[in-house]
């Protein structure tokens, strides 16, 4: 459920600060008659990552039936990884520009009479962060199965609305950026136990691992228990890893971690550098 949450609530609030940055553009320039347009992209972009979600759902049950869950755990890993990594470095170092560049874009659409264009804006970023839920949850359902990461991903959903809420319209003051970086720091555990877990695929689909065993703490914490489950499923815990999975793991952990901690260096030197008109507002 935790996994679920945490991916949800991240995804759900990229999606709608895009909406609410538009809507607050709108208000701001005294055109919230045009707001018709970004609710209908929203909607629309809801209801397709709905589709895609439940898409993706029945493509992993025929597969299970198939005997071919292993394959399905595999390809699905294996686009969960990069998707993510890419996701997580993104918002670090385009977080300080979005605001400017979505409220460009949305001037030129309405001085251009090119409305839909607020509603495409509104669309493509939900249904870019539903395609990318989509995938993560699928991936996270063949790694720990199904139980609980339903109702978690929907308390996270929950979660990024009563948040974009208190923030656009309560005028709640929010350090977005520490969010994304705790958010991103736990996102990348995640995709470790995703690299891991494409080796368990591998493996079980013949791949050789050299060492099957490297270590075991199934006396200490069973994979098959509540904890152990859930830890799998946020961590990527296992208590026998065999050698290419611990590798994965460890190798991935090192590299995006520097790559996060660069990225985040860079976006708090970016900061510093502002006005302080600029570094102490809400966005």
């Amino acid at each position: 459920m935790a996994a679920g949450m945490l991916i949800t609530i991240r995804e759900g609030l990229e999606a709608f600060l895009i909406t609410g940055i538009l809507l607050s553009y709108l208000r701001k320039v005294d055109q919230r008659a045009l707001a018709s347009y970004v609710w209908a992209g929203t909607g629309a972009g809801v209801a397709a990552s709905v589709a895609l979600a439940l898409a993706f759902r029945a493509l992993a049950l025929h597969f299970e039936e198939g005997n071919g869950a292993p394959l399905f755990e595999l390809a699905a890993s294996a686009l969960a990884v990069p998707i993510l990594s890419y996701m997580v470095l993104w918002m670090q170092r385009q977080a300080r520009t979005i605001k400017g560049e979505i409220e460009t874009r949305a001037a030129a659409a309405i001085s251009a009479g090119q409305l839909f264009t607020l509603t495409f804006l509104a669309f493509i970023t939900v249904f870019r962060e539903g395609l990318e839920t989509a995938v993560f949850l699928s991936a996270l359902a063949t790694r720990a199965g199904g139980e609980g990461l339903l109702p978690g991903a929907m308390l996270g959903l929950l979660a990024a609305i009563v948040i974009t809420y208190a923030y656009f319209a309560l005028t709640v003051k929010l350090n977005l950026r520490k969010f994304f970086v705790v958010t991103g720091t736990l996102l990348i555990f995640i995709a470790a136990g995703l690299c891991s877990h494409i080796f368990m695929a591998l493996h079980e689909l013949g791949l050789p691992v050299i060492v099957e065993q490297v270590w075991s703490t199934k006396w200490l914490l069973d994979s098959e228990s509540l904890t152990g489950r859930l830890l799998h499923a946020f961590i990527g815990y296992h208590d026998d890893p065999n050698l290419l999975q611990v590798l994965a793991y460890v190798g991935y952990l090192g590299g995006m971690g520097y790559a996060f901690f660069r990225a985040v260096r860079g976006s708090a030197t970016a900061y510093a550098k502002q006005p302080a008109r600029e570094t102490t507002s809400r966005a």
